[in-house]
């Protein structure tokens, strides 16, 4: 489950290399999608867009001329007391402005905080509508896509909140030996930059699983439910609760995350992620800076590696390396993750910015 950790990319790209085995066409995978638990303390509602209605369908009023009427003669002095009034009304502003606001520190002190104001980042380098497409390889063969979105806003319990969405889709040559179809998307607020849930629709060969975790930020605590459907065997459910370390990610929201801050060689970027009942300190090791060809063209990039503390211990997990370009926006244009047979990698098919 380390490679889930990693920035959740190797989780999701893993599973399409695991043994071979059928699946259970008999099982309706309805059952595991309810979760009444999951439903009480999470309400995910779409934001209505505001949007005016297009030209063409607005009918214009007609213009009606009035008459001129004559000008009233107004005394010059009246006019000086006005000009002077709206004077002192704009030397009051400029005082105010020219006040200097104390700056927020953020919170916790072990993330880097440079161009952010408080919790948020002096640029968003997300955008509703951002597609990246990876096409997924090992040993020089095709095994499927990796695609990352942004979905439009939302509410999260009465709180503004990006949408993140992650899907693995093996390729038709091997879906053959093993398909996958995964979504997992992650619900993470606006102004805290901390997630609120995350959930996990896993439709594979060998298995039916439906995961469901919830953050409460305010307890610092969190709860995941888990229910696994695997061909022959009984339905397995759990639930696990833990204490979470404040301003935690989780695996889905990190890489994103990781995008938030600025780049710069030899800098080490440390974040907190919770994952299931661990508190881990992910360490971003910016390597050197990188020029890359893809087939949508050059790109100037900074390469990362990730590192991970599991409770105060280091935990080993081969060499992961991810490219990020080297501007305001830092998409994921490739990965690459060393496992223990080959090395899995993911090179840039598609960019929508």
């Amino acid at each position: 489950m380390m490679k889930a950790i990693y920035c959740c990319l190797v989780l999701l790209i893993s599973v399409l290399f695991i043994s071979c085995a059928t699946s259970d066409k008999g099982f309706n995978k309805a059952s595991l999608e309810k979760n009444e638990e999951f439903e009480q303390v999470i309400k995910i509602e779409k934001i209505e867009s505001s949007e005016e209605p297009e030209e063409s369908s607005v009918k214009k009023a007609p213009i009606v001329k009035e008459k001129s009427k004559p000008k009233k003669k107004v005394k010059k002095k009246a006019t000086v007391v006005k000009k002077e009034k709206k004077k002192n009304l704009v030397k009051k502003k400029e005082t105010l402005s020219s006040k200097k606001k104390k700056p927020v520190k953020k919170q916790p002190s072990l993330e880097d905080s440079e161009n952010f104001e408080g919790r948020r980042p002096s640029v968003d380098p997300y955008r509703v509508g951002e597609e990246i497409v990876l096409g997924v390889s090992y040993f020089a063969v095709e095994a499927g896509k990796f695609t990352m979105r942004v979905k439009p806003m939302v509410q999260v319990n009465g709180r503004k909140s990006y949408h993140f969405q992650y899907v693995v889709k093996s390729s038709p040559l091997f879906s053959m030996f093993y398909s996958a179809n995964d979504v997992a998307e992650t619900f993470v607020d606006y102004e805290t930059m901390v997630p609120y849930s995350y959930e996990i629709h896993v439709d594979e060969s060998k298995q039916v699983r439906e995961t469901r975790t919830f953050f409460d930020h305010k307890k610092n605590k969190a709860t995941m439910w888990d229910k696994k459907k695997k061909p022959g065997q009984e339905l397995e459910e759990r639930k696990l609760e833990w204490d979470l370390k404040s301003y935690s990610q989780n695996v889905f929201s990190a890489a994103y995350y990781l995008r938030a801050f600025t780049l710069r060689v030899g800098k080490e970027l440390k974040i907190r992620v919770g994952h299931e009942g661990k508190n881990i300190i992910m360490t971003a090791k910016v390597l050197r800076k990188e020029k890359i060809y893809t087939d949508l063209g050059a790109f100037d990039t900074f390469v990362v590696k990730p590192s991970f503390d599991i409770d105060g211990k280091f935990k080993p997990t081969g060499e992961n390396l991810l490219w990020l370009t080297a501007d305001d926006r830092k998409f994921i244009v490739r990965l690459e993750s060393k496992i223990k047979i080959g090395t899995i990698v993911g090179k840039l098919q598609k960019l929508k910015k």
